[in-house]
């Protein structure tokens, strides 16, 4: 599993966005030989940050996973292009929230060209999509489906775009459902995020109130204060293994992101990203590279460098 953190300070040499990221195997699958199906990737190029995560549907399990790194991967390799990048810094929160429905449009080509390829119908692929967009002054939330997004703001945590269940608790929306960039997808512009979490829902009662919705707070803060502090990137899989299962034995999977300071500064013009691997291959991608080949961001292999100064403690609920 890949877990590096990565960091690159903005022009102004202000606070920069550090990120990292994991994804555990859930005790039921393990239980029953299965691999993980959630996935994972995010990217930071100056003071635009990408992050997302997925969750392939447990009713497919197995070929679910391939729309989630599929998903993941695409969301990480458009999210990147110096274009995209240019146009997320330079537009209004009404241009942010159309580029954020450009990359699920094209996440889910992605998906249905994978399916192709696999010759499988789309819906043996299908997983949710929860995304978030950053830089210095705004942050763009979407998802589909029932991942767990939480931000701080003003040093106030909250949770944003919680999917309402009906009656039938135990189902949820897709990438692939019909009709799911009008009537599922759920966006939300935010100026003044430091820092943010996304998360599949394979925590969700050990990280939220599920019948609200509403974040644990400790959880977070202690979680994104490790981050900032520098803590060792290779505990945080460890920490989400930690974690008490809930009754789901259900995969987990993380993306932390927060604004903070760097010990030694790292060039603005370098991109930095990390995804989680192929279904099955029990490896993650990430590393850094000049703005020529961020198009083929996602098909470079070299690690990252990794700083290590504290430890990921144990969280228990």
């Amino acid at each position: 599993m890949d877990q590096r953190m990565n960091a690159v300070a903005p022009a102004d040499g202000g606070g920069a966005w550090l990120a990292c990221g994991a994804s555990v195997t859930g005790s039921e699958h393990r239980r029953r030989g299965l691999g993980c199906d959630d996935a994972y990737s995010y990217g930071i190029f100056g003071d635009f940050l990408v992050a997302a995560v997925a969750d392939g549907a447990g009713s497919v399990t197995g070929t679910s996973a391939w729309g989630a790194f599929v998903a993941c991967r695409g969301i990480l390799k458009d999210a990147m292009d110096p274009d995209f990048v240019d146009r997320y810094r330079t537009g209004s929160t009404d241009d942010a929230q159309q580029l954020m429905r450009s990359l699920f449009a094209r996440a889910l080509q992605r998906v249905h060209r994978q399916a192709a390829a696999m010759g499988m119908d789309v819906m043996l692929l299908s997983t949710t999509l929860c995304v978030g967009l950053a830089d210095r002054n705004l942050a763009t939330f979407a998802q589909i489906g029932d991942g767990i997004i939480a931000t701080e703001r003003d040093d106030e945590i909250a949770t944003l775009l919680i999917e309402r269940k009906d009656e039938y608790a135990n189902t949820t929306s897709f990438l692939q459902s019909e009709r799911a960039l009008d009537d599922s997808l759920r966006t939300a512009c935010c100026a003044g995020v430091t820092a943010f979490a996304l998360s599949t829902d394979g925590m969700s009662y050990k990280i939220t109130d599920v019948a609200t919705g509403d974040a644990y707070q400790p959880f977070f803060r202690g979680s994104w204060q490790h981050l900032r502090s520098g803590a060792e990137p290779q505990r945080f899989e460890a920490m989400l293994d930690n974690i008490e299962d809930d009754q789901t034995g259900d995969d987990k999977t993380m993306v932390l992101a927060a604004l903070g300071q760097l010990s030694s500064g790292t060039p603005a013009e370098t991109m930095r990203w990390a995804h989680s691997g192929p279904p099955g291959s029990g490896t993650d991608s990430g590393g850094s590279v000049p703005p020529a080949a961020i198009g083929d961001a996602a098909e470079a292999a070299e690690p990252a460098p990794v700083g290590a100064h504290s430890w990921w403690g144990r969280w228990r609920r």
